[in-house]
This record gives structure tokens, C-alpha cells and sequence, in this order.
């Protein structure tokens, strides 16, 4: 079969590896000028850095394994987590489970009932009863009122904004599942795993078999809509032209799907109008030293503007460069938020006062230079019942395929997930009994 791939993320170059491995013609578009979408990187004075921070969890099986099939099963190493949360004027240890019982904003009462809600949800994960009901009104029976304003109103409210009572409990328990899995058990140590090289190498070899496989890898490329005969996708119209397909696959944001489809075309595909996503704006810093010992630092503090910051090489420290430390100052914005139109300097001014609050001793000349990188698309806001309203991957429109990270659903966009759906459209295109 002839196969157009509409998005060279990772799940467009997933799809296409997988694909062509069945011995389909496979074209992936990309609009943008280079492949990697949110797993793309960049050139830092002189260092391969990703726009966006990346780790790898225990059960992140899909990709361990293409790491293993592309010969980079050795890249990988796992270190410890090492999170830290910042609250009441001063940095917590949040890394071991005997961690907790110092965490004093708490009282032992709440503590102890936080160490068995990471304990349930280790265990269970996420069930479907979880989806009917707020991670608030979950949280705050697991773990009480005041442990739930301590700990996670702040990291919802900036994540989800206005949205935060409305966000479904299957979505923060599967991400409290999916960290906690990564300790071997609930005493253990968190262990998180990277590529020494960093994400790029895993792209890089990704798109090396790619080639070999023929595939065609067009960047700069706006598809302009897409085209059908007697109701199925046949096509693509690209540069005003059509090139024909006996399959499509779109791994594009579902609003970018709608458009190019067309009002009556997306009529067809249950929730395809109804999700909304928050955009992410992301500070990279490149610095003299650390800011401290943690990788994820967690905030709460009415003086800090965001949510955290990740110190990147406090856990892989990038062993294959001379580098220096990098951090992600992230920040999960509606569309409507002013910060998104603020400039590259704006932010960066806004976060260093941030920094100051949480670093005091932190000074301006720690800085070696910084990037801000957006995106409009970066996170659903995952509400109450969020699991009904999500269109499948073999979509009714006959011939066309759809892989979105909304899909995912309770977990959130990984590199892991999106290949394990790049790697679920070759096997209903394969297989379409298994619809």
C-alpha cells in the first residue's frame, strides 16, 4: 500500500518505521523544517539539547524496545529521580519514601495517608470508575483538604488554570502511577532512565532506517487538506497538488486534523471538536552550576510564577559533551494567556526573579544563555469523563487513521506512548479485524 503520513513527530516516525517494516510506500509530511516535533532538539552554542525535557519511566516498554531494535539498548542508564519541593520559604528532600515523614508543611496524620495514596496507586493505577469523578474530590479523600492545598491545588492550578476542580481523577493517579512504578518496590529508590546522547540519537537512528526503508521524509511541507472518494481518504493536497494514498495516518493535534478535513469530513469523528489543550511556553537555561541537587523541583510559593523546574543534567549529565547545566523552566498556559504573547526576555526576566525566591544566592551571572521554545498544542486538559470523548485510531472515515496523544488517555504524551501508538496503527492497518 501506498501510506501518507500526515506529522514527523515521533509518532509519525514511528508509524513510518513500523509501516515500512510490513513493506508499505510510506511519505511522512512535516510542516515544520526539521522531524521531531516535541521530541526535537536543538543547536545550544555548540551542544545537542532537546527543546524539551524527556525521561524514561520502568514501564516506558515501548520505547525500550525500539531503543534495543535500533542498537541503542547500551545508551540507556538509569539514575535516581531526586525530586525536590519547595514550600515554605524552604527546599524539601521528596526523593525516598522516609523523605515524607520530614516533610513538616504536613502533619504525620497527612503524611502518612500521602505515602498510602502513592501506595494505592503504584499498585492499581487507574481504574475506570476514576474517570467519573475530579482529581480534586479524589485527592482530598485520600490525602485531606489542607495536604491537597499544600501539595496539589499549586501544580494543578498552574498546569489547568480555571479548569483544575474539573480535571479527571484517572489522569493524576495514572500519573502518580507511572513515577511510583519506576522504584523496583515501594521502599526502593525512584530510578529514572535517559540516552546518554539525549533523545536526538534515538531520532537520529530512527531516521537513518527510515532512509534506508525508502521512506520519503518531506519537512517544510504544509499538507493543505485532505481528499476522498465515495466517503474514504484517498489523498492529500500538498502545495495544491494531490498525491494519492491507500491509507492515511494523521498524527496531528486533533483541531489541525479538523481543518483539514473539513466542517462535514469531522462531523464523522466522535470528539475530535471536543477536546481542548493548554499550550506550553519552556525556558531553557544554560548554566554556570546547578541550582541545587534535584532533578524535578516542585514549587509552592505565591512569589514563583511556575509550577517547577526540571535541572536536566542532574540526571544525565550529558557525558558526551562538555557541558553545562541545563534546566526547563515549563509553564502550561490556556490560549488566551498573556504569557504566551510575552518575548523570549519577558520570560526569561520573569523566571530568574522566580528562580531567586526558591535559590536565593542564584545571580544573573550563573546564566550562559537561554532559548524559549512554545508550542500550541502541548497538553489536554483532561476533564471529568475525558476517556468517552476520544475518537479511535481507526477512525469511521474509511482509510484514515488517527494517532493523537489525547489517546494516551490517563497517561500523558510520552515518546513510550506515542510509539506504542505508531506501532498500534501498523497493526490495524495490518490486522483491521483487530478494530
Amino acid at each position: 500500500m501506498r501510506i501518507g503520513i500526515i506529522g514527523g513527530g515521533v509518532a509519525g516516525l514511528g508509524a513510518a518505521y513500523f509501516l515500512s517494516r510490513d513493506g508499505h510506500q510510506v511519505e511522512v509530511f512535516e510542516r515544520a523544517p526539521e522531524l521531531g516535533g516535541l521530541a526535537g532538539s536543538f543547536d545550544f552554542d555548540g551542544i545537542e539539547v532537546e527543546k524539551y525535557y524527556h525521561f524514561i519511566c520502568r514501564d516506558d516498554v515501548d520505547l525500550l524496545e525500539m531503543a534495543q531494535a535500533l542498537g541503542l539498548g547500551d545508551e540507556i542508564e538509569w539514575q535516581p529521580g531526586r525530586m525536590r519541593f519547595f514550600c515554605a520559604g524552604k527546599l524539601y528532600r521528596f526523593e525516598m519514601p522516609w523523605d515524607l515523614l520530614r516533610f513538616t508543611p504536613l502533619s504525620l496524620v497527612e503524611r502518612i495517608r500521602f505515602g498510602l495514596c502513592v501506595a494505592l496507586s503504584r499498585k492499581s493505577g487507574a481504574t475506570a470508575d476514576l474517570d467519573n469523578i475530579t482529581a480534586r474530590d479524589w485527592l482530598v479523600a485520600q490525602i485531606g483538604e489542607h495536604a491537597y492545598q499544600i501539595v496539589w491545588e499549586p501544580l494543578l492550578r498552574l498546569k489547568f488554570g480555571s479548569d483544575r476542580d474539573r480535571v479527571s481523577a484517572s489522569w493524576i493517579c495514572h500519573r502518580i502511577h507511572r513515577v511510583a512504578r519506576s522504584r523496583r518496590h515501594l521502599l526502593a529508590r525512584e530510578d529514572l532512565g535517559f540516552l546518554r546522547r539525549g533523545t536526538p540519537v534515538l531520532l537520529e537512528r530512527l531516521v537513518e532506517q527510515l532512509r534506508r526503508a525508502e521512506v520519503g521524509l518531506h519537512t517544510a511541507t504544509v499538507v493543505d487538506s485532505l481528499t476522498f472518494h465515495d466517503g474514504a481518504a484517498s489523498g492529500l493536497v500538498v502545495a495544491g497538488a494531490e498525491r494519492r494514498f491507500d491509507a492515511l495516518v494523521s498524527t496531528a493535534p486533533l483541531p489541525i486534523l479538523a481543518s483539514l478535513l473539513g466542517a462535514e469530513a469531522a462531523a464523522r469523528l466522535p470528539g475530535i471538536n471536543s477536546v481542548r489543550y493548554s499550550a506550553v511556553v519552556c525556558l531553557i537555561l544554560k548554566l554556570r552550576r546547578p541550582l541545587t541537587d534535584g532533578f524535578w523541583i516542585n514549587t509552592h510559593d505565591p512569589r514563583v510564577p511556575f509550577a517547577g523546574f526540571i535541572e536536566y543534567t542532574n540526571l544525565n549529565p550529558r557525558r558526551d559533551a562538555d557541558s553545562p547545566h541545563i534546566a526547563y523552566v515549563p509553564f502550561y498556559l490556556p490560549p488566551e494567556s498573556e504569557r504566551l504573547t510575552m518575548s523570549d526576555e519577558q520570560i526569561y526576566r520573569d523566571c530568574l526573579e522566580g528562580l531567586r525566591v526558591v535559590v536565593p544566592e542564584f545571580g544573573e551571572y550563573w546564566v550562559l544563555g537561554y532559548r524559549v521554545f512554545r508550542d500550541r498544542y502541548a497538553q489536554a486538559v483532561c476533564t471529568v469523563g475525558f476517556g468517552r470523548a476520544l475518537p479511535p485510531v481507526a477512525s469511521p472515515i474509511p482509510r484514515l487513521y488517527v494517532t493523537d496523544s489525547t489517546q494516551l488517555y490517563p497517561s500523558d504524551r510520552t515518546i513510550s506512548g506515542m510509539l506504542g501508538q505508531a506501532k498500534r496503527v501498523a497493526a490495524l492497518i495490518r490486522n483491521p479485524a483487530l478494530t
